[in-house]
């Protein structure tokens, strides 16, 4: 049984809807700016049109869990969908997430808001569940940068095992200064503009956003006269490194190892792979890590981009934005380039675009490591 793609949104710093966002994308839009908030200068990918407080009250919705709400509810609609008339037992949530509200907590320790209720990671979903009122099994997903990958994953086995007819899998984290803090105090930031795959690349500029797939068994979707699936998930690969607290293992094993777990499981070899979505941090350590494991799998020349020049590192959320940028490929037939790149490090040996590209292929995979050592591929599939 297949498990499809049938609605999609996103919420990021150069879009409030999917097709904002690929316009943007393909047009080299960057919501990275200058950002001095709480006394801090550095550059971030802030949502700047979107209200976060919509519940009045100390109980109000934190900023994650607000871009989640409306996230949710666009893919929903995307999804054709009439969550009135389903079974609310057999609809889950699977959610990735780093930060989770700890910005609300900060705004709380600020001043800036009132309340004193500290919502753990877990209330994201806890939260959706009970505002959208649903019964099924639900997750929250906190594998850093890599988590919404794997909330696909676990997405997709609830429904092939039979607990779900309908999922609803992504990620979402918002902007926080312990974020920032931690990230800087690792060194991983760059002082200036993000540059993928750049020989003189300088570190990661975080963002924020959201990125939700629904993901719905093809007998329901069949049986509900669903018209127009996206995409379906044809496999995944979730490996460890077991390497370092935050180094990425520099021979990439945990990463070659989740690519070929992913192709396996699709059925496919390195010749049916035409692209690939790079995490593509910008980091020294992580553009080196991914040239190592795409050269190994693919050999040169695969074609790959990544969109963090773009909109940030949006966390928990940037491996469920990436694998909405993966279906817009595959469905415009089109491919994204990588911004800012003026001079190729010379260890890639990939094709790393830098314009828009027409693209044929009928698969697709998407790469996310996390700091760590969690490495995940998903391979998305046209239909």
């Amino acid at each position: 049984m297949r498990v499809l793609v049938t609605g999609i949104s996103t919420i990021n710093s150069i879009a409030t809807n999917v097709n904002q966002f690929w316009d943007n994308l393909l047009l080299g839009k960057s919501g990275i700016k200058s950002f001095t908030k709480y006394n801090i200068k550095t550059n971030y990918a802030v949502i700047n049109e979107f209200d976060c407080y919509k519940t009045p009250g100390q109980n109000a919705f934190g900023r994650a869990t607000s871009l989640l709400v409306t996230g949710i509810e666009d893919a929903i609609y995307s999804s054709g969908i009439d969550l009135e008339n389903m079974n609310r037992s057999r609809i889950g949530i699977s959610i990735g997430t780093t930060m989770g509200e700890l910005g609300k907590h900060e705004d709380i320790v600020f001043g800036n808001v009132r309340g004193d209720r500290v919502d753990k990671p877990y209330a994201l979903t806890d939260n959706i569940s009970s505002y959208l009122g649903i019964n099924g099994p639900i997750w929250t997903i906190t594998n850093a940068c890599a988590a919404g990958n794997y909330a696909i994953a676990i997405a997709y086995e609830e429904i092939q095992n039979g607990r779900a007819d309908v999922m609803i899998a992504g990620g979402v984290d918002a902007f926080s200064l312990t974020a920032y803090a931690g990230f800087k105090s690792l060194r991983a930031l760059t002082p200036d503009l993000c540059r993928p795959f750049d020989h003189n690349r300088k570190g990661l500029a975080l963002g924020e956003g959201v990125g939700i797939l629904i993901l719905e068994s093809e007998n329901h979707f069949n049986q509900r006269g669903g018209k127009n699936a996206l995409a379906s998930v044809a496999g995944f690969g979730l490996t460890s490194d077991a390497y370092h607290v935050t180094k990425p293992d520099p021979k990439a094993r945990g990463a070659i190892e989740a690519m070929s777990i992913a192709m396996k499981m699709a059925g496919l070899g390195p010749q049916d792979i035409k692209y690939v979505n790079s995490h593509g941090t910008g980091t020294p350590s992580n553009d080196y890590m991914e040239a190592i494991a795409l050269q190994h799998v693919f050999g040169q020349g695969i074609k790959t981009s990544s969109i963090k020049a773009n909109i940030g590192h949006t966390l928990g959320a940037a491996s469920a934005i990436e694998a909405i940028t993966c279906i817009l490929a595959l469905k415009e037939k089109k491919l994204p380039p990588t911004i800012n790149l003026l001079q190729k490090d010379p260890i890639i040996t990939a094709d790393v675009i830098t314009e828009v590209n027409e693209f044929s292929g009928e698969y697709i995979m998407s790469n996310s490591y996390a700091f760590g050592g969690m490495n995940s591929s998903l391979v998305l599939e046209k239909v």
